[in-house]
């Protein structure tokens, strides 16, 4: 590899702070604990062996791809703020929707008007029709009411810059950690630490679509946190300490126009992931027929990371890179069938029946199966439990608490020989509960499959 001597087209500032002394070097826009390990650069060379790890692992590194992952829900989910600006302007545009009362208002009045001095004229003589002339005259003059009906609801409209100064204040301490936070106080370099290797990335546009900030909710409702610079920040130092680590990435949920933000995501993950030498980190097949590799082969060739992305896929400026990959193509969401259920028993009736249910046996290809342990929040059992002036109780946490044990465990058990293909295992507040360890064992399965003649996979 050649000499590092410039990281400056991702980070501004670096060249001058020595990048060949070896020191750790702070990332703008990332937390002050996090640094970019500039001698990991040097050491990015993977070795082969027998006895070499993959993700931990010696068995599974000729194992395709698409394993089985520790995964987390809305990974960047955490220090989240209540997006009161974006709440505020949304209030300042319903400017126009005063306007249109107003025109409604008036062309209301002139139509029934004009029915009532039709029906003045049609009852009385013709000699009495003047008194319906004034009528209608009488009748319309009150559209006056309507138009002054703008004003009183435009001037209401300084409720909105009153709530902007004080939406930071009102939010309570409570609503963001139980309603939005799916993994509170546990940063993307800690989750990787502990063993996630699948990262579930939501993503808002702000400053009219230039940038991305990561979020969970979408419009008026939605909770941000840090830039998408400071996530992919952390994500690289991870991969630059540790060569011998596949991750996945996969930007799923986004609030903002999906041309846009596509748009950053694929200039960000470039600039972010690739190497001084032009070399990309980013794992890139040719086609969509072309088999996926081995972990080992991704380790060896030093394209650690996959990038998977929802529907904004098609948004994506032409040409598209080899490196993104659709998700639902290949990929089966949990959630696709979980979507409804609050309550554990219910997530756990819904997968029996998927898993029962089972694969089509039609031929066609069967998508990588994902158990995605989230349980929706309904808005009216919060609504009602505010106005009681009492913190929810159907909160995230306490419903991770009840479903990441047991429930996954037996759910585990119950859909691994159901279905072909387990890729992903996603849960929020990970360190609560089993995630680790069924993911290790539907990766001993896969193994034992392998080691039997099953290839686990056609693709």
């Amino acid at each position: 590899m050649p000499a590092i001597t410039s990281l400056d087209h991702r980070i501004p500032g670096l060249q001058e702070r020595g990048v060949d002394s070896g020191e750790s070097v702070p990332v703008p826009g990332v937390a002050n604990d996090i640094a970019l390990p500039l001698k990991a650069f040097q050491a990015l060379a993977a070795v082969n062996s027998s006895t070499m790890l993959c993700n931990g692992r010696s068995d599974i590194c000729d194992l395709r791809y698409n394993q089985t992952y520790p995964a987390t829900h809305n990974s960047a989910a955490y220090d989240l703020q209540y997006d009161c600006s974006l709440a505020t302007n949304t209030c300042l545009q319903s400017t126009t929707v005063c306007k249109a009362q107003a025109q409604n208002c008036t062309m209301g009045y002139e139509i029934r008007c004009t029915q009532m001095s039709n029906t003045c004229m049609k009852v009385l003589p013709n000699w009495l029709h003047w008194l319906c002339g004034a009528f209608s005259s009488a009748c319309e003059a009150t559209d006056q009411f309507c138009l002054g009906w703008e004003d009183i609801c435009t001037s209401s409209l300084d409720v909105c810059t009153l709530w902007g100064s004080a939406c930071p204040g009102v939010v309570p301490a409570w609503a963001l950690p139980c309603l939005w936070e799916n993994q509170p106080d546990h940063n993307i370099s800690q989750q990787l630490s502990d063993g996630i290797r699948f990262l579930d990335l939501g993503t808002c546009s702000t400053n009219n679509n230039t940038q991305l900030v990561m979020c969970h909710g979408y419009g008026a409702q939605r909770a941000i946190g840090y830039p998408l610079d400071n996530i992919l920040s952390q994500i690289l130092q991870f991969l630059l300490a540790n060569p011998y680590e596949v991750l996945t990435i996969e930007f799923n949920e986004y609030d903002g126009p999906a041309a846009a933000v596509s748009a950053i995501v694929v200039q960000k993950v470039l600039q972010y992931f690739t190497l001084p030498d032009g070399q990309l980190l980013m794992y890139g097949r040719v086609g969509l027929s072309d088999p996926w590799p081995t972990l080992r082969q991704m380790i060896l060739a030093n394209q650690r990371l996959m990038i998977f992305m929802s529907d904004m896929y098609y948004s994506v400026p032409a040409p598209v890179p080899n490196w993104l990959n659709m998700k639902d193509w290949w990929k089966q969401d949990g959630f696709g069938y979980t979507s409804l259920d609050t309550q554990p028993a219910q997530l756990n009736q819904s997968y029996f029946d998927w898993c029962t249910q089972g694969p089509p046996n039609d031929g066609s290809f069967v998508r990588w199966q994902q158990i995605d342990m989230n349980l929706g929040i309904l808005p009216a059992d919060i609504i009602a439990t505010l106005k009681q002036g009492q913190v929810p109780q159907i909160c995230i946490e306490p419903l991770a608490i009840e479903t990441n044990s047991a429930l996954l465990d037996s759910l585990a058990d119950f859909c691994y020989t159901r279905w072909p293909y387990w890729f992903r295992v996603r849960v929020n507040d990970y360190w609560q509960g089993n995630v680790f360890q069924v993911a290790s064992l539907f990766n001993d399965r896969n193994v034992a499959r392998v080691k039997s003649g099953d290839t686990i996979t056609p693709y």
